[in-house]
């Protein structure tokens, strides 16, 4: 995979250059949603959005396949943690990341448990963003 640049208003954006495109799910509840999206999408990557848990574990039992998956702690229906657990137990591999509005390290610690390979605060940002693509491509 090679890098290559995405010029935003402020800074250059590495986006990642390979012959599949990487499937990002995005499960977030709320209007941060949207600007996930937008950075996600900045960087090459196809998005497709899940409201809450259940409706990400849905979409794997129908056959979706993403990598990486970014979720929520807290969503209505499912939250975070259960949708994580959910997943991991269907075999699922993806990387999954949780992205936060809550800092506490004890919130974390219980999210991280749950299955996940990474937890970041809310919002994403560029730096974020290209630690878990980086992740990712070597894996």
């Amino acid at each position: 995979m090679g890098f290559g640049n995405v010029t935003s208003t402020s800074k250059t954006i590495k986006t990642i250059d390979t012959e599949k495109k990487i499937s990002v799910l995005i499960v977030e509840d709320d209007l941060i949603q949207k600007i996930h999206k937008v950075i996600m999408t900045k960087f090459g990557t196809e998005v497709q959005l899940a409201a809450n848990g259940k409706e990400a574990v849905d979409l794997f039992l129908s056959g979706a396949s993403f990598d990486p998956i970014l979720t929520d702690l807290e969503m209505p229906i499912m939250d975070g943690i259960e949708a994580t657990k959910q997943l991991r137990s269907m075999g699922v591999t993806s990387m999954i990341v949780g992205v936060t509005s809550r800092n506490q390290y004890s919130e974390i610690q219980a999210f991280m448990k749950s299955g996940l390979n990474a937890c970041y605060v809310k919002p994403l940002n560029a730096e974020k963003v290209t630690a878990v693509l980086n992740e990712l491509k070597n894996n």
